[in-house]
């Protein structure tokens, strides 16, 4: 037991390490790919002096930093808040996305982005108010209809699409800011700023903080209700909140990225089949996988140079995540345990 239990923390360092190495030469990769490519020692010499190059530093500082930074922040919000959806419905084939929660927040933040002289800092809130309706909708549906795990899913992309097609039809009425809106529908981050990420990072730090605190009340939570009160955990209080909680998470970001499909649905599982399913493991390594997982996507966007402007990055992520997506729908016939 105790061998094993030594061979587990082994391998959790050796991945931890592995990972943070991964995600660090990606962010080198995200500052030197683009329309300018930068060398390695050009990238970091303009990050120790500024003043070195004022053309390279103004692309890195304006505009690749940031983009990278959100990127990250995005795929990390993604990966814990499909760690604990996943738990919360017990349907290892829920995330933000195929829940419609990225879609309802997308739809919010479009509204939101519709009203005169609203603020940044209130787009957030509009998001999550359309993400936390979408996946309680989903949710109730599925009660209603007394479905499984499948039918859960299925009243997830029922809702998500009606929540895109609530989005197109806004866009078309809005003619004359339907390039500030259409991005939504797809995902991107070629417009990222600084200004994103101070919305956007201290949500999603205060929600992990949150989540991973409460990861292991989730772990019992799984067990079941009525095991849960044996052990003086209020359930119905906590599902509550770690739903409004893991939405607010998603939310502050698909505000200003756009819908984003499976991320959230690959990293926790990734973790499950290499670490644990222990979710104090699952939702900060999933977090990590998610961030990891985005920024190669990203960058594999902008490596593709396309003079009629950046593919959406969820052409990479729904090429990466349906597979894994059918893989999950084909194990056991679609009824995969937690």
């Amino acid at each position: 037991m105790l061998r094993l239990a030594k061979q587990r923390k082994v391998r959790l360092l050796f991945f931890s390490f592995f990972l943070f190495i991964l995600l660090f030469i990606s962010f080198l990769f995200s500052l030197m790919i683009g329309s300018f490519p930068l060398s390695p020692m050009e990238v970091f010499e303009n990050l120790i002096n500024p003043e070195k190059n004022k053309t390279i530093s103004t692309i890195i500082f304006n505009y690749r930093l940031p983009r990278a930074l959100f990127t990250m922040i995005t795929g990390f919000s993604l990966g814990v808040s499909g760690g604990v959806i996943q738990s919360l419905t017990r349907n290892p084939l829920a995330d933000p996305y195929i829940t419609g929660m990225s879609s309802g927040a997308a739809l919010g933040a479009a509204i939101a982005f519709l009203l005169p002289n609203i603020s940044i800092y209130f787009i957030p809130f509009f998001a999550f108010i359309g993400g936390i309706s979408s996946i309680l909708l989903t949710i109730f549906l599925a009660k209603k209809a007394k479905a499984g795990p499948i039918g859960f899913i299925l009243a997830g992309i029922a809702i998500g699409t009606l929540a895109s097609a609530i989005l197109i039809f806004i866009i078309t009425l809005a003619q004359e800011k339907a390039h500030g809106i259409i991005y939504w529908i797809y995902g991107s981050f070629s417009t990222s700023k600084w200004s994103d990420i101070i919305v956007t990072f201290p949500i999603v730090l205060f929600c992990s903080i949150f989540l991973f605190i409460n990861a292991r009340d989730l772990n019992i939570l799984l067990l079941g209700e009525e095991h849960a009160s044996q052990l003086g955990i209020n359930a119905r209080r906590l599902w509550i909140l770690m739903l409004l909680i893991s939405s607010l998470c998603v939310s502050s970001c698909v505000a200003f990225s756009g819908i984003i499909g499976f991320i959230g649905l690959i990293a926790p599982h990734m973790i499950r089949l290499m670490i644990s399913s222990d979710n104090r493991f699952v939702l900060p390594l999933g977090g990590l996988t998610g961030a990891f997982l985005l920024l190669v996507s990203d960058n594999i966007v902008k490596s593709y140079i396309n003079p009629f402007g950046e593919m959406p990055i969820s052409t990479i992520t729904s090429m990466i995540g349906v597979p894994f997506f059918i893989y999950l729908l084909m194990k056991k016939g679609g009824k995969y345990e937690m």
